[in-house]
């Protein structure tokens, strides 16, 4: 990463801008400037100063730093080796479950891929949210129910189901059970990862 020149950074504010959905006019009455002098900001007319980008990095809720680095290069696949992968916070998390995020570096997916390990004794979780939801059973056993369906998942098991539907899931076996399970959005536009449950 290297540092932007202004050109580069009004570029940066207006990509960001646009992403949200905000007219040059909106952004503008957020960040208490007129909309010529954010325009002049988004095409590298003006030399801004940092008080001033502060105020529009807050309205647009991004930190400052985003308009001062070049975004890393898209990468055209993501390798992650075995145990390798990240720990995130998800819903899950509150109830002892593990999740391994296997492609978070790549942007704008239509699928989330995790390794998903929950405990024996981890409390049973509910969790319905947009979408759709595949799982292959890596290890244990699991309990998991659709709706009113209760299904054993045991290692080989896999299962494709709409996560609209409320489901819920529990390890009643007395090893880990570790699953694949990869959250996949209808839209095929990127969700908020505190939208994954």
């Amino acid at each position: 990463m290297f540092l932007m020149n202004e050109q580069t950074i009004g570029l940066t504010i207006r990509k960001i801008r646009l992403k949200a959905g905000l007219t040059l006019a909106a952004l503008a009455k957020e960040s208490d400037l007129t909309k010529s002098t954010l325009s002049k900001i988004e095409n590298g007319q003006v030399s801004t100063p940092i008080s001033t980008l502060m105020r529009v990095a807050k309205a647009l809720d991004v930190p400052l730093a985003d308009f001062f680095y070049e975004e890393k290069r898209e990468p055209q696949y993501i390798l992650t080796k075995q145990g390798k992968g990240r720990i995130v916070q998800q819903d899950g998390t509150k109830l002892g479950y593990a999740y391994e995020g296997l492609a978070l570096e790549k942007k704008d997916k239509i699928a989330e891929p995790f390794i998903l390990t929950i405990n024996p004794g981890d409390p049973p979780g509910d969790f319905h949210h947009e979408g759709q939801e595949f799982i292959y059973m890596l290890s244990g056993v699991m309990e998991f129910t659709i709706g009113a369906d209760v299904l054993k998942l045991m290692e080989g098991d896999s299962l494709y189901f709409d996560s609209a539907i409320l489901h819920k899931t529990q390890n009643i076996g007395n090893v880990p059970a570790r699953f694949i399970c990869v959250f996949i959005q209808k839209s095929g536009r990127q969700r908020s990862r505190k939208d994954i449950s």
